[in-house]
């Protein structure tokens, strides 16, 4: 490190020695010389969480080598694993078919280690400020805190990079989290279980190990579909862990169900893509029901979905004066904004 210079460390490093020592070059031009480093360092970054410090590098490596890499399937032979997140099970993969292949459960590091966290927050509280014994209790507090960051960012990391190196294509839906964190009965488990986070890792490392990831519809019924015949159901409550269809008699567990519904609404958009050739746009695509595609190379009619959906930016009525619409055209929207619902400036 400059100015400090050599330091022990409490991780391995052999996968970063390795990548630093000098090999035989395929392509000398890239590096200029025949001998070179397959990766450099660019920057280090030192941070301090809870009672350790931390240096993270940034690296500049090469890709995945080629058996490490998922195939790439252009005709649509492998189906897409769908992939249901919740609280009772942390994450559940299925097939289109109904085939679970993944269930896992998350720690719940918060729950668990939550009085420890009352105590020590207790203790912060009944210190004299600017005292020593005061400073302890922070740091104590700190560490506890840290150590419930690690242990759900560990365990993120494990189910996503299991994900992403098992299935080549894989399809999770878009969940609201900001919106259901909102439930004072549920905001603490939604919190603690990091939905968001496992979204963000499994979209860079399925582009890491070349795969595929579809982001369906948020408002498409996962949960209260049949899998089997498609039978939207009308009310399904989250004590009921068993889905049953009253159409074709179907009796599986609603997390399986859910996940299933995921991969065929994956494969219902991917299939069309795949049949028009002329339609690439290659990149990220969005299609006309808001799911979003990473890695598909196509653009696809939007599937029939199973509730409706609410029309974004509806233009209303224009109001009256006597209803408080004086001075506030199309409806009580503020001035800068157009009928259709498109900013302009002004």
């Amino acid at each position: 490190m400059p100015v400090v210079g050599e330091i022990r460390v409490h991780d391995d490093t052999r996968r970063l020695r390795r990548l630093l020592r000098p090999v035989e070059q395929t392509e000398p031009s890239i590096q200029g010389s025949a001998l070179a480093p397959r990766a450099r360092i660019l920057f280090a970054t030192v941070a301090r969480h809870g009672h350790r410090w931390l240096i993270s590098l940034n690296v500049e490596a090469p890709d995945f080598h080629a058996n490490r890499r998922h195939l790439s399937s252009t005709g649509g032979d492998n189906g897409f694993v769908g992939v249901d997140r919740g609280l009772a099970a942390f994450a559940v993969a299925a097939t289109a078919d109904g085939l679970e292949v993944g269930r896992f459960h998350a720690p719940k590091p918060l729950a668990r280690r939550l009085r420890r966290i009352q105590r020590r927050a207790q203790a912060v509280s009944r210190s004299k400020r600017g005292s020593r014994n005061r400073a302890k209790a922070v740091r104590r507090l700190a560490r506890e805190h840290a150590r419930i960051a690690n242990i759900r960012r560990h365990f993120l990391h494990e189910v996503s990079s299991q994900l992403a190196k098992t299935h080549g294509r894989l399809a999770i839906e878009d969940l609201a989290t900001a919106n259901l964190i909102r439930n004072r009965h549920l905001s603490r488990a939604i919190a603690d279980a990091g939905w968001a986070e496992l979204a963000r890792q499994l979209a860079y490392k399925a582009a890491w190990c070349g795969g595929e990831l579809v982001i369906c519809d948020r408002w498409f019924a996962s949960t209260k579909t049949c899998s089997a015949c498609g039978t939207p159901k009308q009310q399904l409550g989250l004590a009921e862990r068993t889905f049953q269809c009253s159409l074709c008699g179907l009796v599986m567990d609603r997390d399986t169900n859910a996940a299933a519904n995921l991969a065929a609404w994956a494969d219902a958009l991917y299939m069309p893509a795949a049949q028009a050739p002329d339609r690439q746009a290659g990149g990220r695509v969005t299609n006309a029901s808001g799911g979003e595609v990473l890695g598909v190379a196509s653009m696809a009619p939007k599937p029939a979905l199973t509730k409706e959906e609410p029309t974004l930016w509806r233009t209303p009525e224009p109001r009256t004066p006597e209803k408080g619409a004086v001075g506030r055209p199309y409806g009580g929207r503020p001035t800068g904004f157009t009928g259709a619902g498109t900013p302009t400036r002004r």
